[in-house]
């Protein structure tokens, strides 16, 4: 089985977990920090999603009670996890009717996309995947992978995002073409020495400055 991989914007569309458990929070809140609206739909609600539903309020719902059909209306996502397979089934084939992706904990046939492991600094995702064979061997690669992430990759990534709008919009680098410009951000991006320099006139909001020193001596 080969996957599709891809970063979905869900900021303001709905997810609808099934489950109340540790699984269902840990989905729950990792959507809320995407930005999503979530609603949660179980008998049995972790004691950490009542506190969450309170701190938000407009963005999460509780529905406490079991599932029932009708309940993934306007979803733009779906995830179970129960330990019902006939619960998680029944959620599956109603997000099948409905054209929803839906994720099952722990239950690759009733799954029409896989969660990866990934971890998230600002900008930053960095995510693994086993295609749904081993969620632990994914998790074991992402943290190994983790240690090469440099500490500070969030100042990092913001100073490249306004060194390319820079180079864009600015008057001063009108002269540059697209492929000069694209040439000079690859030399940044691949000296560890020209990151930290970015990142630290990107505090000093001397970043106009610093670029236009690089495009005229050229990068050293």
């Amino acid at each position: 089985m080969k996957l599709y991989p891809v970063l979905l914007n869900i900021e303001g569309a709905l997810a609808v977990v099934v489950g109340g458990g540790e699984v269902a929070l840990r989905k729950a809140l990792d959507l809320l920090d995407a930005g999503a609206r979530v609603r949660v739909v179980s008998p049995r609600l972790h004691p950490e999603l009542v506190d969450a539903a309170r701190a938000n309020a407009e963005r999460l719902v509780l529905v406490e009670r079991a599932y029932r059909a009708g309940d993934l209306e306007g979803a733009a996502l779906v995830f179970t996890a129960t330990d019902s397979p006939d619960v998680n089934r029944s959620v599956f084939e109603e997000a099948g009717r409905r054209g929803i992706f839906i994720n099952s904990a722990d239950d690759p046939p009733n799954c029409s996309f896989y969660l990866p492991s990934f971890v998230r600094r600002g900008d930053f995702i960095m995510a693994v995947s086993t295609s749904g064979a081993s969620p632990a061997y994914a998790a074991r690669l992402r943290r190994a992978l983790e240690k090469a992430v440099p500490e500070n990759v969030d100042a990092i990534l913001a100073a490249l995002r306004e060194a390319r709008r820079i180079l864009q919009v600015d008057e001063a680098f009108a002269d540059m073409d697209f492929s000069a410009r694209g040439e000079l951000l690859k030399k940044i991006a691949a000296d560890d020495a020209l990151l930290a320099r970015c990142a630290r006139a990107y505090e000093e909001a001397e970043l106009p400055r610093l670029l236009n020193g690089m495009r005229g001596r050229g990068v050293r």
